[in-house]
């Protein structure tokens, strides 16, 4: 009879397998979600290596986050064709959460790039530089609106941006017409915008244009963002620039590392000819 029990694996030998404990084992047999393959008169458990496969199977279900239950009804009916359903469905459901995860890591690095900048950049330095083309998600035009609208169409912008995992963390920050610049209406933003790596394909965006801006970091709040449209303006007026179509305010360090809007550094891009 002992010979018998040779050809069989403890409870904590198959355990061992699987790296689980063996209450886990003794578990599922509790609850009749898998049996071993032969209990001893003293009422020990032994299990076969043909198990494994079954054992597999229930590992990787509950791994995905299936419950214990609804593996216990497929084991019921368990068939090639089922297998098949549900290995499809949550391979599916792995892909997805593969990508939210590339694409929260690319949040990450992103977040660490700008932090990184951050480090090196003297803030009021105005230089003239050429810059590539980008792509903007805008939102709904804010121009001439009451605060309290924007307000709403900045909360309806971000929330689109995450529902349809637009934002990446690349940027975020406020288009402003050149005019308004010269016009000294510096609250009086277009829209606000979410960068994107890519040129998008199924929704609509805004290019901002490739060529030659006044860029810039600034330290404060942004309802003081005059004094240094002031000195903006008078830095293009000593080399000959004039102010282009649009100006851009990205932000650079906000309320995720700063407690005060004092505290906020913007990056300013403003377009010239």
């Amino acid at each position: 009879m002992e010979e018998l029990f040779e050809k069989y694996l403890t409870t904590s030998q198959f355990a061992k397998m699987y790296n689980i404990n063996k209450k886990t084992l003794i578990y599922y047999d509790e609850i009749g979600l898998f049996k071993p393959a032969f209990v001893k008169e003293n009422g020990y458990r032994y299990y076969t290596i043909h198990q494994g496969g079954l054992f597999e199977v229930i590992l990787i279900l509950k791994q995905l986050g299936m419950p214990l239950k609804s593996i216990k009804k497929y084991l019921k009916n368990r068939s090639v064709e089922e297998l098949n359903i549900i290995l499809l469905e949550q391979k599916n459901n792995i892909e997805k959460q593969i990508n939210e995860l590339n694409r929260i890591s690319d949040i990450i690095k992103n977040r660490l790039d700008t932090l990184n900048i951050c480090k090196s950049i003297e803030l009021d330095k105005m230089d003239i530089e050429y810059m590539g083309e980008e792509y903007f998600i805008l939102s709904s035009n804010i121009r001439y609106e009451q605060p309290i609208v924007v307000a709403k169409m900045l909360c309806e912008h971000v929330a689109k941006s995450y529902k349809n995992n637009i934002y990446n963390g690349l940027g975020f920050g406020a288009v402003i017409k050149g005019e308004e610049i010269i016009n000294k209406d510096y609250l009086n933003y277009s829209y606000f915008y979410t960068k994107v790596q890519h040129k998008p394909k199924d929704i609509d965006y805004f290019l901002k244009q490739k060529g030659e801006y006044l860029v810039f970091y600034h330290k404060g709040n942004w309802l003081n963002f005059n004094v240094i449209y002031e000195k903006a303006k008078q830095y293009l007026k000593n080399k000959n620039y004039s102010i282009g179509e649009y100006c851009y305010e990205e932000y650079v360090l906000d309320d995720a590392t700063s407690k005060t809007a004092d505290e906020y550094i913007t990056k300013f891009m403003i377009q010239i000819s």
